[in-house]
């Protein structure tokens, strides 16, 4: 009787890359999984070739790719399989993480200790739940993961990092930092889960009387105000269209006072290399479009990123950000809808109060220790925080479940 001996695999070699230029498309989104739209090569590497994070910003790419056997000396063929890699940052500052850190950077500060640079695995300027050590699904996971962390961590010391930080983690991700050392921090963060509701209405169904009345009148209200309401899918806009989606960014930021993370270039990147992914709302009023969102999706998940309006109307926020995403959720079947950072008047449209996860490692073993024992606190306290909120929102006792911290790190949503 005779056996067939498996060969072993070759190991994995992992290298550090400036950019995404040299990795195939195809071997990286090979890596992104089914619902994630902001770890493929082409948001990526668009915000890398319109000028929106690399040279002179403090987004530098530092990503890390592995492979089986040794780097091609030439670079990667176009038909390179990887096995895994991580979008990864060299940081000046901490704008666009939206997991704020400045506190402990000033806590650093005040210890004698640089805070900056640091080394971010993130999407930038995208407070999205998803994958950060990619792998392929060939692959044994943990031992990629391992071989990455290893990279990241030899990186650091390379650099003079004062740490790692994992931004937007999913729960099932946290364990394979959590081997290395790192600690975890949890943020509140609204978000949408679908119960099996095949209309708006079976969703506003499980509301309180009050709180659906009230919907509805808020969402009449926008129609009476002469404005049309439509949701587009990327592909589906014209010059006008982009143009007034680009417009409505830039009048939110000014109301703000804040200055611009996507430049003119990078919407027309979206519009030739990513519509595909892009669904929009917009409202206009005598053919003259007046506000708009802009939002990605991809497989069962959709993402609410952008807002703005040229005119204000009364609750018309409300209808493109929430409630019309939310039906076309519905409507379409999707699992998941994630609404961006911050905002609890959210949970008044529909949205529930869950966590977002990270991952942290600093350098200072003082400085590691320290902050972990302030953030193992304020995990308690968001826990609970969010716990709470469960019983504010609209709906009605034996309605949606909250989405709690212990929830999803059970991987129940």
């Amino acid at each position: 009787m005779s056996h067939e001996l498996r060969p072993e695999r070759e190991r994995l070699h992992v290298a550090i890359c400036p950019g995404l230029g040299g990795i195939p498309a195809t071997a990286w989104d090979a890596l992104c999984g089914a619902d994630h739209p902001f770890v493929e090569h082409a948001f990526l590497h668009g915000l890398e070739v319109t000028g929106c994070v690399g040279t002179g910003t403090a987004w530098v790419p530092v990503h890390a790719i592995a492979v089986r056997g040794e780097w091609p000396a030439g670079g990667l063929p176009a038909d390179a399989v990887l096995a895994g890699a991580v979008p990864c940052w060299l940081r000046g500052d901490s704008w666009g993480e939206f997991i704020f850190d400045w506190s402990w950077a000033q806590f650093a500060h005040g210890q004698g200790r640089a805070w900056y640079p640091k080394l971010t695995v993130a999407v930038p300027f995208t407070p999205a739940q998803g994958p950060r050590l990619l792998v392929h699904p060939d692959e044994d996971g943990a031992a990629v993961e391992a071989a990455l962390l290893d990279a990241l961590h030899g990186l650091a010391a390379a650099t003079g990092a004062s740490g790692l930080h994992a931004l937007h983690l999913e729960p099932a991700a946290l364990a394979a930092f959590e081997r290395r050392g790192w600690f975890t921090r949890l943020t509140p963060q609204a978000e949408w889960t679908n119960r099996g509701w095949r209309t708006f209405d079976d969703f506003l169904g499980e509301m309180t009387s009050a709180d659906r009345k009230r919907i509805r009148r808020e969402r009449r209200e926008v129609r009476d105000a002469g404005l049309e309401v439509c949701l587009l899918r990327g592909g589906e806009l014209d010059d006008d269209a982009w143009a007034a989606v680009r417009a409505c960014y830039e009048a939110n930021l000014d109301k703000h006072g804040s200055e611009p993370y996507l430049n003119d270039a990078f919407f027309r990147w979206l519009r030739e290399h990513f519509a595909h992914r892009v669904v929009v709302t917009m409202a206009r009023r005598e053919r003259r479009w007046v506000a708009a969102t802009l939002n990605f999706t991809k497989g069962a998940h959709l993402y609410g990123r952008y807002w703005g309006a040229l005119e204000q109307h009364r609750f018309l926020h409300f209808e493109l950000a929430y409630y019309r995403l939310i039906e076309h959720a519905v409507t379409a079947g999707l699992a998941r809808f994630e609404a961006g950072a911050g905002g609890e008047h959210k949970l008044r449209r529909g949205l529930s109060l869950g966590v977002v996860c990270s991952a942290h490692w600093v350098a200072d073993r003082g400085l590691h220790a320290a902050i972990a024992h302030h953030t193992s606190r304020e995990r308690a306290a968001v826990t609970a925080h969010v716990e709470a909120a469960a019983g504010h929102g609209p709906f009605r006792r034996g309605g949606p479940p909250a989405l709690t911290a212990s929830t999803m790190g059970r991987g129940e949503v």
